[in-house]
């Protein structure tokens, strides 16, 4: 297999943590310490009206989990088809955020049936033909602090999202993310975030993965 000629650089970490924050700063200073030029992809969860549709459906009633999730999978998919090899890349969530996000949603489920166990595996399925996620920088917060920038930034289809889901979406990404990057052989960068920390002293570790 032809060794990929550029890094992807995922941001991960729990709903409200600061990732779409963070990930301008950081393409900046990497672009300041780098000759390689660096590039951001966002989530548009601010400008896409089917994600908002589906999120709030989701926020409201659980049991409509995998209209999200697959819509979800696929755009994250569909943002990282064709890259051009000749920048490196930030990444907010990548597909292992949907790995993470559907064992928190099995979790939940009272009785998962064998729509969410394909679902799971078609994730793993999509991994095969995505870029290889050469790093994962996890901000890591109290599900509390998530909990209450959440609630700060007043997104109105995460109105109704209870603090539990935050803890489980917390607990599952302590448990899940360093398995997933240990079978896909991504280094796992893991950062406190309860309080907002130093941008440029985060591109000077990834760059050098320390």
């Amino acid at each position: 297999m032809r060794k990929q000629q550029f890094e992807l650089v995922a941001v991960e970490g729990n709903i409200g943590v600061g990732k779409s924050t963070l990930v301008p700063k950081l393409v900046e200073h990497l672009n300041s310490i780098d000759e390689r030029p660096w590039k951001m992809i966002l989530e548009d969860v601010d400008t896409n009206p089917e994600f908002k549709r589906l999120l709030a459906e989701f926020t409201q009633d659980p049991t409509k989990r995998i209209n999200f999730q697959r819509f979800i999978t696929n755009h994250r998919a569909s943002l990282c088809a064709d890259l051009d090899p000749s920048y490196n890349y930030v990444l907010e969530r990548s597909l292992y955020s949907d790995l993470v996000f559907c064992q928190a949603n099995l979790q939940e489920a009272c009785r998962p049936d064998g729509e969410d166990l394909t679902y799971y595996y078609d994730i793993w399925d999509k991994l095969d033909a995505y870029p290889k996620v050469t790093s994962v920088l996890y901000l890591k917060s109290s599900p509390q602090i998530a909990y209450q920038r959440m609630l700060s930034r007043a997104r109105a289809a995460e109105n109704g999202t209870p603090y539990e889901y935050i803890k489980l979406i917390s607990d599952c990404h302590d448990a899940f993310l360093p398995h997933i990057c240990n079978r896909k052989d991504t280094m796992l960068l893991t950062e406190q975030w309860d309080n907002f920390g130093d941008s440029e002293r985060l591109a000077r570790r990834v760059k050098h993965r320390l």
